[in-house]
């Protein structure tokens, strides 16, 4: 293939955030390697090499084959967006280590509302399943949103996905970072450290610009600007998690969305060195590791489509209803999110107190709802536990291997 250029390495030396003066070990300064990215919006994108290109071929096959199924199932296909998102939003938390169970994280979505001073689970979110809970509702609306990429767009969607975060000030949800930020316990010893906070925006307006190019394949565009993405390192928290959703914005959704975090999971080290051979300038190495993650997710993706199909079959067969009758429309809810209350019902159908108690207990009846220990305000929260656990299969059946441990870290700014 066509060389592609390597990030730039600026060592630089700032001053030692831990130094110690009684400490004889110590020093006033250290010196860090910042890598820089260059800029891409109007650079020739290379042929690929063979591996890479048979990479991208079989993701385009995978996708396809997710997109049939989705379509051979027209009576889920309105919900199926919602429900890989949803998925895909889990999986792009626990690369960040954030992670809560799929019970917990229905029953959170169950109320949004809920500031987490409530009575109840519902009232006592660990901080976790909050993030967890604003990442789900950050891709969905960045799914459902038709703006093109720009500064404003990515602003929009890092406030949204930090609001509830207590580690971030507000200064910083939906604002370029001011300060330098690494990947590694210290600042010393990073891993990998952005490049200088002066240069975000110029970086970020180039990306944007990549991003809205409609001559560059959709599968090496996502890749490319993901990376690039990562590399800049634009905020001080949250970054691969809106890097994963640009790649949801760039890739082309069809049908069914492709939980591509779920594809990355499953080996978190091959996509840190993956990013690692993309600002080396080995693209080729990087698209291979980016159309793999493509294919495997797209594959569980697919088996899930045809597990929530048979599943939404099967509860209509379990519940026999009159024409016009409500139950079945509280079915599909449960597509949306397998946690719901009688408020909800009321709220969504328009019916009494009464009827949406009437529902719940006969869903119950049938053994497609339980009824949890958790309040969402003052409502009881039902849990559809199969549709919980049919979601759940997608993490089952993509081998993991384990995360690594390092986590991305700021300075404060001077």
């Amino acid at each position: 293939m066509g060389s592609w250029p390597a990030a730039q390495s600026k060592n630089v030396t700032v001053p030692n955030e831990l130094w110690r003066n009684w400490d004889e070990e110590s020093t006033p300064t250290i010196d860090v390697a910042q890598t820089v990215p260059p800029e891409i919006a109007v650079i020739a994108l290379p042929a690929l090499d063979a591996p890479a290109a048979d990479a991208v071929a079989a993701a385009l096959e995978a996708t396809k084959r997710l997109h049939d199924h989705a379509g051979k199932a027209p009576e889920v296909l309105g919900h199926l967006s919602a429900v890989l998102i949803r998925a895909d939003a889990v999986a792009s938390s626990q690369i960040e280590h954030i992670t809560t169970s799929a019970e917990q994280l229905a029953v959170k979505l169950a109320d949004p509302a809920d500031p987490g001073d409530g009575d109840g689970y519902a009232g006592a979110y660990a901080t976790d399943t909050q993030l967890v809970a604003a990442n789900v509702a950050t891709a969905l609306s960045a799914h459902g949103s038709g703006d093109a990429v720009s500064v404003d767009w990515f602003h929009r969607l890092h406030r949204e996905l930090l609001a509830v975060d207590p580690d971030i000030g507000r200064r910083h949800r939906g604002a370029w970072r001011d300060c330098a930020v690494w990947v590694g316990r210290t600042r010393a010893a990073a891993d990998f450290e952005g490049p200088p906070h002066g240069q975000v925006p110029a970086l970020m307006d180039d990306l944007v610009r990549f991003a809205r190019r409609v001559d560059v394949h959709p599968v090496l565009q996502a890749a490319v600007a993901h990376a690039q993405f990562l590399t800049i390192h634009p905020y001080v928290d949250g970054n691969g998690r809106i890097g994963r959703l640009l790649i949801h914005k760039l890739l082309p959704a069809g049908p069914a969305p492709v939980p591509v975090a779920h594809g990355l999971l499953t080996d978190p080290a091959r996509y840190v060195l993956g990013l690692t051979s993309y600002r080396s300038g080995d693209l080729d190495a990087w698209v291979a590791v980016f159309a793999d993650a493509i294919t495997a997710a797209a594959q569980a993706a697919s088996r899930l489509t045809e597990r929530l199909a048979a599943l939404r079959a099967d509860y209509h067969g379990r519940v026999r209803t009159r024409q016009g009758s409500s139950v079945p429309h509280v079915i599909d809810m449960l597509w949306d999110n397998p946690a719901v209350t009688a408020q909800a019902i009321e709220d969504r159908l328009g019916v009494t107190p009464a009827r949406a108690g009437q529902i719940l207990h006969r869903l119950a009846d049938a053994g497609i709802l339980r009824p949890s220990p958790y309040k969402a305000g003052r409502s009881r929260v039902w849990l559809a536990p199969e549709i919980i656990d049919a979601a759940d299969v997608i993490n089952a059946e993509i081998p993991r291997r384990p995360l690594p441990e390092a986590r991305p870290q700021a300075a404060p700014a001077a």
